[in-house]
């Protein structure tokens, strides 16, 4: 009886074994589930593929530069549509007092887009890039108030703000590579180089009686507000944005510089 008994347990306890085998059995094969219906009741006929995650890390961000490649066209085509229309780089004598004085670098287009050149090679390369302007700005107002002046220095003028976006341009390629102070030195003697046409062409601009110290003083202060305050702007942002404010510098530019020309050329064809 009790060998009965006994035995009766083990087929018992085998049979539950073996139910839970079948069980756990039936959940490893268990089969997928059929495409869900929609709102009609029908199959879709594509199922929906998760792509995994290690393969969209694979592709990472994507690159600051073809984020803003979009805006960059775009002001460079509005750039072009705007100083294409302009008749020329021409200066004549400014209007005197104060108020002409802080108007004058605002309302010429190659002095504006010069002065917001240096503000942002200052906040990419050093803000003793600004000292430099300066210190060119000087040279460069003397040398216009005594008569002194060069051939085309008009166009070497529009030409200064694309060689200023060069400078940003080759600071980045060379910034690793090259000692920051000489860096500096080298791009401070250029942009010094390049503000001091303008101011060149400032000099001869100003007018020449009671008035020119508060001219003087008017220009300074524009100047000092424009530079400065695309510096303090720009200082903050990714490097990628200043590369595409020079490569926008760079196109201005030669717009400036050429595009009268060319519609003196198309004039001349006519």
């Amino acid at each position: 009886m009790l060998c009965q008994l006994r035995h009766s347990v083990r087929q018992d306890g085998s049979a539950s074994q073996l139910e839970v085998a079948n069980e756990e059995s039936a959940v490893r094969v268990r089969p997928s589930p059929p495409l869900s219906r929609n709102c009609d009741g029908v199959c879709p006929l594509v199922r929906t593929l998760a792509v995994p995650i290690h393969l969209l890390a694979r592709r990472g961000p994507r690159h600051p530069m073809k984020r803003l490649l979009s805006p960059l066209v775009a002001l460079t085509a509005g750039s072009a549509v705007i100083l294409g229309t302009h008749p020329a780089l021409a200066h004549g004598t400014a209007a005197g007092g104060a108020l002409g004085g802080l108007t004058h670098p605002l309302l010429g287009v190659d002095h504006l887009f010069m002065l917001m050149a240096v503000g942002t090679a200052a906040s990419f390369i050093s803000s003793q890039l600004l000292l430099w302007a300066l210190g060119g700005a000087v040279i460069g107002a003397a040398a216009g108030v005594t008569g002194l002046t060069i051939a085309s220095a008009e166009v070497i003028a529009a030409l200064a703000i694309s060689v200023v976006g060069g400078v940003i341009l080759l600071a980045g390629r060379f910034a690793k590579t090259l000692n920051p102070n000489i860096l500096t030195t080298i791009s401070g003697a250029v942009v010094a180089a390049a503000i001091s046409i303008h101011a060149m062409l400032h000099g001869m601009e100003a007018p020449k009686d009671t008035s020119t110290l508060l001219w003087w003083s008017g220009a300074l202060i524009s100047s000092a507000l424009v530079c400065g305050g695309t510096y303090l702007m720009l200082r903050k942002l990714p490097m990628s944005v200043k590369k595409v404010a020079a490569v926008v510098f760079l196109a201005i530019g030669g717009l400036l510089a050429f595009g009268p020309l060319g519609l003196l050329a198309g004039g001349a064809g006519a």
